[in-house]
């Protein structure tokens, strides 16, 4: 058989492997969107990242000048969500503080998703004597309570919004880290990873182009997950004067402030606090959506 008569052939397979990507994505999508919690925790996560960023356009006045003859005015056509102590607009300092709570969350996970994505291949893939020392490194990290984790290292840091990252982020890794060494356990014996090592590929080559990518569903559930925690444990933190520093606007730290005046000027407490529940639950949502999207045993 001549080249010119392999040609079609090639091109018929491609098209073929082509077609069968598209028709894998076009079903991932219509699961999705019969999904209404992961369709709802979408819109959730969309806005959120729309509102921080037009937070300038969005913000009716300044989100740290202080105005003392405003302090403590109740919602009205003027201030929306009312002001604080300061004289300060609530609305406008949650709408700076999703931008505080969308940065953390991401960064946070992003380092989490790095360190455990690499701690969990190699621990999985090698197994042996590095997958003894990597898992009780896991177990180890995983054992401590993680907030009480993120304040013993925050402590010995200072507060602050890079070390809120750093805290997070060797907190969070081992969650990540478990699951993707479980992947690996499984997909390491499969049947495309045993023909990939008998056609000679080495182990980078077939831990990165072969069991990866069969991990990236899990991966973005934990993920997405993830990111609702962190925005909740950046908001704990900064609450209890370990997160960011003042005047800079966080969820957390207006719940702080807004408890001395929880009689007197509730909405203080109220409209922060419903700004923490609505992006947690919607996360949560998206995330429950996704994993029954990508997790083939819940599609059912």
């Amino acid at each position: 058989m001549t080249l010119h008569e392999e040609s079609p052939s090639v091109a018929v397979n491609a098209e073929e492997t082509e077609k069968t990507a598209k028709d894998r994505w076009a079903q991932t999508w219509r699961r999705f969107s019969k999904n209404k919690g992961a369709v709802i925790g979408a819109a959730v996560a969309l806005s959120m990242v729309l509102v921080a960023i037009l937070a300038p356009v969005l913000s009716p006045h300044d989100p740290v000048k202080s105005t003392l003859s405003d302090s403590l005015t109740p919602p009205s056509r003027q201030f929306l969500m009312g002001t604080d102590q300061l004289g300060r607009d609530i609305l406008t300092r949650i709408i700076y503080g999703s931008r505080i709570s969308l940065t953390v969350g991401l960064v946070v996970q992003g380092i989490s998703i790095t360190i455990g994505t690499t701690v969990g291949l190699l621990s999985g893939y090698l197994g042996g004597r590095v997958d003894d020392v990597l898992s009780g490194v896991i177990n180890i990290v995983y054992a401590f309570p993680s907030l009480l984790f993120a304040i013993a290292v925050l402590a010995v840091l200072g507060p602050g919004m890079y070390n809120v990252f750093i805290a997070l982020g060797l907190v969070g890794w081992a969650t990540v880290a478990r699951l993707v060494r479980g992947e690996v356990l499984s997909l390491k014996e499969r049947e495309f990873v045993e023909a990939a090592r008998a056609l000679g590929g080495n182990n980078w080559r077939i831990v990165v182009r072969h069991i990866l990518p069969n991990c990236f569903g899990p991966i973005i559930v934990v993920g997405t997950l993830g990111v609702a925690n962190a925005i909740l444990s950046e908001a704990t933190l900064s609450f209890l004067g370990l997160g960011t520093r003042p005047p800079t606007p966080s969820w957390g730290s207006m719940l702080s402030q807004g408890r001395e005046f929880v009689w007197s000027a509730p909405w203080m407490t109220i409209f922060p606090g419903l700004a923490i529940f609505v992006t947690i639950l919607g996360l949560n949502m998206l995330g429950d959506g996704l994993r029954d999207v990508l997790d083939p045993r819940l599609r059912q």
